[in-house]
């Protein structure tokens, strides 16, 4: 019996090669050497008659993870899809110092049969006695990746230390770089328009036009600033003086996310630049911050209840929860016999009578007793005040008919200055 051996069909043809490579982009020297790899590469390739040159592919940016990496994902694509049969890397490290991501990846183009080839350890995953070798190898990457990571994380902590730091792309709003020091710039005034008009009152939608109408405008762009880029700014120590570093957890060099469980310390400079907002408007513009987040988790949406002054303001004094307003009606079969009220939010969500037992106040009654409380003159619902109420009045509790009135710290200073 004759037995015929029948070669595979990519044993047939030549081989399609193509090449990976990576460096930093942080290292000038390293983005030289970029092109120098691809045209050693493509020459070698091209140079072998019994290859045939696919693609080179490359990435400048730095990334342990593999899926950060555009080219190296479209290589494992092309190869996944049947278009290439061998790829020559540099190093190991090149390919990945992920160990996990390079045993993956490794395994599964093997799966393929697309062999991989690292010039530098002489390796390759066709052979099966250097299978070990290559997953120690890939440990040794990595291991190396976090020694890297580890001391730059120290340098930067020191860096800090000597109130030394590095402003992404040297540009802040308000704010221009100049050696190394902020210094404020010709777009300070609009810093200020965002404080003086939050300590109003203004909404962020409000701060936005306002800023807008007066030229005011994004950092990189001719549009208007944003929600949380005006947030942002009232809760950025940076425009009084101040400079906190390291304020959240240091990013693991594998997953590039913070790692919450990691020990580290921030370090805050008082007056370490000149402040565009003086002190007293900084801790004004926080503590209204801090009110604000404080009714926030108790319910109160003032941003989409901003139409009623009330809102924010009242507060049940059996519970502490805000109160809501109602349309409730006298009688069913009567339309005309709506009225609005208020009542505590607990109240609402009790349900069966386990809810806060707080009465529901008719806002006409409600408005009366606060203007009775106030002193103020009482000519009907329609002629009440709200905008003096809401620059007067901190808080007002309820509780069933007893009402207790908290006024802000601004109307009791000039009440004390004009009685002086």
């Amino acid at each position: 019996m004759k037995v015929w051996y029948i070669p595979r069909l990519r044993d047939m043809r030549k081989k399609r090669v193509a090449a990976y490579c990576r460096v930093s982009s942080r290292k000038e020297e390293q983005e030289e050497s970029l092109e120098a790899q691809m045209a050693y590469y493509s020459r070698l390739i091209q140079n072998n008659d019994d290859w045939e040159f696919v693609a080179i592919y490359s990435d400048e940016k730095s990334a342990t993870t593999a899926d950060k990496r555009d080219g190296f994902q479209q290589m494992i694509q092309d190869a996944l899809e049947g278009k290439l049969d061998l790829i020559l890397i540099k190093s190991i490290s090149r390919f990945s110092r992920n160990i996990v991501d390079c045993q993956n990846y490794a395994r599964i183009l093997e799966g393929y049969g697309v062999e991989l080839r690292f010039e530098k350890e002489h390796l390759s995953t066709s052979d099966p006695d250097a299978k070990m070798m290559f997953g120690l190898l890939g440990s040794v990457a990595q291991s190396e990746s976090q020694t890297n990571s580890e001391r730059t994380k120290w340098s930067i902590h020191q860096r800090m230390a000597r109130g030394e730091y590095i402003i992404g792309s040297n540009r802040i709003l308000g704010y221009d770089c100049v050696d190394g020091k902020l210094v404020p710039s010709t777009e300070a005034w609009m810093i200020r328009m965002i404080f003086e008009l939050f300590l109003q009152g203004k909404s962020y939608r409000q701060i936005s036009d306002e800023l807008y109408k007066a030229g005011g405008h994004c950092l990189r762009s001719e549009k208007p600033l944003q929600h949380a880029n005006i947030r942002h700014i009232l809760q950025n120590e940076t425009y009084v003086g101040d400079k906190h570093l390291q304020k959240q957890a240091p990013v693991n060099f594998i997953t590039k996310r913070p790692e919450n469980t990691a020990e580290y310390q921030s370090i805050y400079r008082t007056d370490d630049h000149e402040g565009i907002i003086d002190r007293h408007t900084w801790n004004q513009a926080q503590l209204l911050l801090k009110r604000q987040e404080e009714e926030r988790q108790l319910g109160v949406r003032t941003a989409a209840a901003r139409h009623h002054f009330l809102y924010g303001k009242v507060f049940c004094l059996e519970c502490g929860a805000p109160f809501t307003r109602r349309t409730l009606r006298s009688s069913s079969r009567n339309p005309k016999s709506a009225y609005k009220a208020w009542s505590c939010r607990e109240r609402l969500k009790g349900g069966k009578g386990n809810g806060c037992k707080n009465m529901v106040l008719r806002e006409k009654i409600l408005l009366e007793k606060i203007c009775a409380e106030l002193g103020w003159e009482w000519s009907g619902e329609g002629a009440f005040d709200g905008e003096k109420f809401r620059k007067s009045v901190e808080k007002v509790e309820v509780r069933n008919d007893e009402i207790k009135i908290t006024k802000r710290r601004e109307e009791d200073e000039e009440k004390q200055r004009m009685e002086s």
